[in-house]
């Protein structure tokens, strides 16, 4: 093992040579000081793992040397240990409040110096503890860094798989607005092109948040697709997801869903839910409810699931989210709830989709304010508008 490092600072030369002396027998390398000032350009020329410090001492006494030191951000990790003749409780605290890490009166006897090297040794395993606390720390932030820019990466691709909302080909427009709670969501939705001029779109939501939903969202998307495709409606779409989610959901994860299937040439509406908050139309007629049916997709339990017909009129708009908007809460843990959306989505019902959607936006970030949601928000508007 190599010779440990100390730094020695005292303005007697006598007591310098005797201390430096005693210290390399015991096989320290040992660089000495005058004072203070000398210390400090010491303390950084020489790297010292212990500074043993006089009290008394020209230009810069000991006290004001371990200040400076602490105040150093290079040098503030490095104990010190204050060698002194004053052994008054008062110049004690003095030096102990300077930033020494240590008080011991200088050696005069054998006993002495063996409890110098005692206190010395101690102060050198507190030295390396900290020095091994220093390096997981770096370890761990370097780790966090590499943490944060794959976070980063990943959310850029989820970001860039999220589908923008399709050009109408009829009466209908569409917007949407997904914000996760971390920076990966949980929270899936997708647009589908059907014959007919028919759109059909699904809105899921996996259970929890974060990277383990964030790739089983994905799995969500790519097995709803070919689905979207081969079957006519929409509540056999979400029970054979339920079955093809079952073979690649771990154990304790579900999702919920709606999905419904819209004519853009009439506004007719072909819709299913499981275990999702209802959808909402609002419109000149007042709020009504689309319903979902009890139970969860991804745990093999959903057994055919009956859908529901209903048709968007003029200045209509509906409405498809994620229960993280709902059970979006205020410092007081109230809910922001179904009925605050209700009376929201009808004070905005003429407005434009997308203007619908940052009012709520608005009005949760007021709500939950100085917090967050603490779930993910997923949002789709379909509005038939007026003319």
């Amino acid at each position: 093992m190599a010779a440990r490092r100390l730094l020695l600072v005292d303005d007697s030369s006598t007591m310098r040579r005797m201390i430096s002396t005693l210290l390399s027998e015991q096989g320290y390398v040992v660089t000495t000081a005058v004072d203070g000032l000398d210390g400090l350009v010491k303390a950084r020329e020489s790297d010292p793992e212990v500074i043993l410090s006089d009290y008394e001492m020209p230009e810069l006494d000991g006290p004001g040397f371990c200040r400076a030191l602490k105040a150093d951000k290079e040098l503030r990790t490095i104990p010190v240990l204050m060698l002194t003749t004053l052994g008054s409780i008062d110049s004690k605290l003095i030096g102990l409040d300077a930033g020494a890490d240590d008080y011991i009166q200088k050696p005069k006897s054998p006993d002495d110096i063996q409890e110098l090297f005692a206190r010395l040794r101690a102060q050198l395993r507190i030295a390396d503890l900290r020095s091994e606390l220093d390096t997981e720390v770096r370890l761990h932030q370097a780790a966090l860094k590499k943490l944060k820019f794959e976070l980063d990466l990943a959310r850029k691709v989820q970001h860039a798989l999220m589908p923008r909302p399709p050009k109408p080909r009829g009466v209908l427009k569409a917007a949407v607005k997904y914000t996760p709670a971390n920076q990966l969501g949980g929270d899936v939705y997708d647009f589908y092109r059907l014959e007919n001029n028919r759109l059909g779109v699904l809105v899921a939501d996996i259970s929890g948040h974060g990277v383990n939903s964030a790739m089983l969202s994905s799995m969500v998307k790519a097995l709803a697709l070919p689905l979207s495709i081969a079957v006519l409606e929409p509540g056999e779409l979400l029970a054979g997801l339920d079955v093809s989610l079952e073979q690649y959901f771990p154990e304790g994860y579900f999702c919920t869903g709606f999905y419904l299937i819209a004519d853009e040439e009439t506004g007719l509406l072909r819709y299913a839910g499981v275990g999702h908050p209802p959808a909402m139309i609002v419109g000149p007629h007042g709020p009504r409810l689309l319903q979902s049916n009890p139970g969860l997709l991804g745990v093999g339990m959903v057994d055919g699931t009956v859908g529901s017909v209903d048709r968007l009129v003029q200045g209509e708009s509906l409405i498809i989210y994620t229960d993280g908007l709902t059970d979006a809460m205020d410092p007081a843990d109230v809910l922001f709830g179904e009925e605050r959306l209700k009376t929201l989505l009808q004070s905005h019902h003429g407005e434009d989709p997308m203007a619908i959607l940052d009012g709520i936006e608005k009005a949760v970030a007021t709500h939950v304010f100085p917090g967050a949601a603490a779930d993910d928000i997923n949002m789709v508007v379909l509005q038939y508008a007026a003319k």
